[in-house]
């Protein structure tokens, strides 16, 4: 092949995408799970009656409050985790456009070669290439809106999580 260069197939562009997505979905679980806990967390502290001694309350609201903080600490490392895998997720969406926008060059090549040919086969086998990459360039399209609306569902996800968590911090 003449000046090919090192392209994905089909099958790892679409593997490619299925992984990250469920990878972001594993994630957005496990963060949806900590801040649960975080509710929770915060929820006791609310609740508590501290009717013991003022050492005592001190140290259950100190402990509980250390509790919360270690688990928004937690929360924010799973956070930069996901944010990792979004932004792969984007820059491989940024390379299936640049193979998107590549294979419309080659289509405006290939018809600019037929329009030039005369000979009727020669036509016919370069209206096959013009076929073959236009099919490339719906996969690429569909494989680029796939990679995107699973990046986009997570971050909506990921944003509801971080409120979740960051808006009900208790100031003391």
């Amino acid at each position: 092949m003449a000046g090919r260069k090192d392209v994905p197939t089909r099958h790892e562009v679409t593997e490619k995408i299925e992984s990250d997505k469920k990878e972001m979905e594993g994630k957005e679980t496990d963060l949806d799970k900590i801040a649960s806990d975080v509710e929770t967390v915060r929820q006791t502290l609310e609740q508590l009656d501290f009717g013991g001694t003022a050492e005592g309350s001190d140290e259950v609201e100190s402990s509980i409050e250390s509790a919360e903080d270690v688990t928004t600490e937690v929360f924010d490392r799973e956070d930069e985790s996901l944010e990792r895998i979004q932004t792969q997720n984007e820059e491989f969406e940024g390379e299936l456009q640049d193979h998107h926008g590549s294979s419309e060059s080659d289509l405006g090549k290939i018809s600019d070669a037929s329009a030039k040919i005369e000979t009727k086969e020669t036509i016919n086998e370069l209206e096959k290439a013009r076929e073959a990459a236009l099919r490339d360039i719906d996969f690429l399209a569909e494989q680029i809106g796939r990679a995107s609306d699973a990046r986009k569902e997570s971050d909506t996800v990921q944003e509801k999580l971080q409120a979740r968590v960051h808006t009900g911090k208790r100031e003391g």
